[in-house]
């Protein structure tokens, strides 16, 4: 008897220190929130912008990462456990794209798990072709009703999913609808404008998506066919029919090196399928580029950006630049 009253005792203390922890969380820690902006961390300029979108004035937002570093090679600066510690929020890309050391510090340093949001498993993320994943299915694109391919994500690792979802402005809509959600979980005051921003930024975004169809629908369907250097544009190809044939680096890191007879593959490729152009990004140029290009005589085009934004760009201004690129090159190709 004496063992359920200390264990009735143990669950009430507990339930109070839930109720005391501001915003939801678990765990004790947590600065209140009570009239003032919540604090809020992204690790990425990109997730920083889709944040600020939602968030406006009503957040103090602070961006983990300078514009144009490489995510896949950010090492944490010593402020930053700081950053997150004082943290109300922390959103992240997850799917296992920011570094290990960084998802590592977000862990040991926010007040609370509960205060960790990973935007990427909530946007019905496709696989990754290099794990032999070529079916780019569009997981419940028609609508937020189908959640039955997002459902079963939660079984897989997720390192087999690609992270680049701002390349579909649609899945970015998925991203605002859960951030802004998570908004509102913390700082439910702030409801109707969080909702406000969150609709106001997709009606942007279904335009955005508009402008890059027609873009890449201009390509006559022949010339649409390229090579880049890591994968990262299958979002492209899965909503809007581009073709991506070989990468140089089969892989989401940017850094690896690749084996002679792969360097050989990608040579056969834009070969036997008389591909003109590849896309050297401008965050990772890769050495093997160089090769590829003097045995092929393929055209070396730079100046692709697929991880993060410049200093004061807008996503629409990143996106439209990318595919204006790409599709100005593709256009008139002998």
């Amino acid at each position: 008897m004496k063992n359920k009253v200390l264990y009735k005792i143990a669950v009430l203390t507990l339930s109070l220190v839930l109720i005391a922890c501001s915003g939801g969380t678990e765990e004790a820690g947590c600065p209140e929130i009570i009239d003032r902006q919540i604090n809020v961390v992204a690790t990425t300029p990109m997730i920083g912008e889709f944040v600020n979108q939602v968030g406006g004035g009503n957040i103090k937002l602070t961006v983990l990462m300078p514009p144009e570093a490489d995510p896949h090679t950010y090492e944490p600066a010593p402020q930053d456990a700081g950053k997150i510690a004082d943290a109300d929020l922390v959103f992240y890309t997850g799917l296992k794209y920011e570094p290990a050391a960084l998802i590592k510090l977000l862990e040991n340093s926010a007040c609370s798990s509960e205060v960790l949001a990973e935007v990427g498993e909530n946007v019905y993320p496709i696989e990754f072709k290099e794990g032999g994943h070529d079916d780019h299915d569009d997981h419940g694109e028609e609508g937020h009703d189908d959640e039955e391919g997002h459902d079963d994500h939660a079984d897989h690792d997720h390192g087999v999913y690609d992270p680049h979802f701002w390349f579909d402005p649609n899945r970015v809509a998925y991203a605002a609808e859960y951030i802004e959600g998570k908004l509102t979980e913390f700082d439910s005051a702030n409801a109707a404008d969080y909702e406000s921003s969150s609709n106001a930024f997709t009606s942007q975004l279904n335009d955005l998506s508009r402008q890059v169809s027609e873009l890449i629908s201009s390509v006559p369907s022949q010339n649409r066919k390229l090579i880049t250097t890591h994968e990262s544009l299958g979002y492209l190809e899965a909503k809007y029919g581009l073709e991506i044939l070989s990468t140089i680096i089969p892989s989401l890191s940017s850094a690896n090196e690749i084996s002679p007879s792969e360097l050989v593959d990608v040579i056969d490729v834009i070969e036997d399928n008389n591909v003109k152009v590849i896309f050297i990004e401008a965050e990772a140029p890769s050495v093997y580029a160089e090769t590829i290009v003097a045995e092929t005589n393929i055209k070396a085009v730079t100046g692709l950006w697929v991880e993060t934004l410049k200093e004061n760009q807008s996503y629409a201004d990143f996106l439209i630049s990318n595919v204006k690129l790409i599709t100005d090159n593709l256009k008139n190709l002998d």
